[in-house]
């Protein structure tokens, strides 16, 4: 019989000897966004109000900004090659380009397009009530014939609206381990609408975001990985600074999810 392998406690360090305090933030969010059989019909009036209202319709159907009075440089369609979905996934991970290298715009619009793109209303990815409350940003550093700076990614048009310029030291600055800013070709930048979910699900909506993301950002690497592109996701960046690179307010819209994309050599 083989012995029990001996499984390390990890609550304690993480609670204190006393066990779960009853102010623990994560406590309290993760129990208000719970979900039970007397709280579920407390959101019919937001139900109620969507069916009565043309112009919450009109917002529901078309969820994402859009900045066409700005610059744009179109992208061209997503084509994702020959690669098999298996081959993707065996071969996925997460890794930072060694060199400084050019990222082809025609890999950036097929990453960003597999991530996010509106093809007749709807995305390539789950989203609750199809609300769809996220926006992506392209910080742009070295991709062929795309304007350095910041970008943010419109969907219905798959193009690039361009908002202002940033540097490889800006991208840095907003990065906990900063010198992965050295070597970047791109970093995407996914920001959240919470109002869009929560304005249906309440506290719910916001774990739906989250979801959300984690489908984006998984599209995106299995993408970059079929394309041969180095792609490492990021959770270590500082939150004001990088909505303030990419112009979210930190409140309404904040930055949730990074991708740090290389060059191909």
């Amino acid at each position: 019989m083989t012995a029990p392998v001996p499984t390390a406690e990890f609550a304690s360090l993480v609670y204190g000897p006393p066990g779960v305090p009853p102010d623990d933030p994560a406590e309290t969010f993760h129990e208000a966004s719970c979900l039970y059989p007397g709280i579920a019909p407390g959101r019919l009036q937001s139900m109620v109000e969507l069916a009565r209202s043309p112009a919450l319709q009109q917002t529901v159907g078309r969820a994402s900004f859009t900045r066409e009075q700005l610059p744009a440089t179109a992208l061209p369609p997503a084509r994702l090659g020959r690669a098999r979905l298996r081959d993707a996934l065996a071969g996925r991970r997460s890794g930072q380009a060694r060199v400084n290298a050019p990222l082809p715009r025609e890999a950036l619009a097929s990453i960003v397009g597999a991530a996010y793109r509106s093809t007749k209303g709807r995305r390539p990815v789950p989203s609750g009530g199809a609300l769809y409350p996220l926006e992506l940003y392209v910080v742009a550093l070295d991709v062929t014939h795309v304007e350095t700076g910041v970008h943010h990614y419109n969907p219905y048009r798959h193009c690039l609206e361009r908002l202002g310029g940033a540097g490889r030291a800006d991208v840095a600055a907003t990065l906990v381990d900063s010198e992965l800013a050295e070597h970047a070709a791109a970093l995407i930048v996914v920001t959240a609408m919470f109002w869009r979910t929560r304005f249906k699900y309440g506290l719910r909506g916001y774990r739906f975001a989250l979801l959300e993301t984690g489908h984006v950002v998984q599209n995106a690497v299995l993408a970059a990985t079929a394309l041969r592109v180095p792609a490492l996701p990021l959770g270590g960046f500082y939150d004001r600074p990088l909505d303030r690179l990419v112009g979210a307010d930190s409140l309404d819209e904040a930055s949730v999810y990074a991708l740090l994309l290389g060059g191909r050599t």
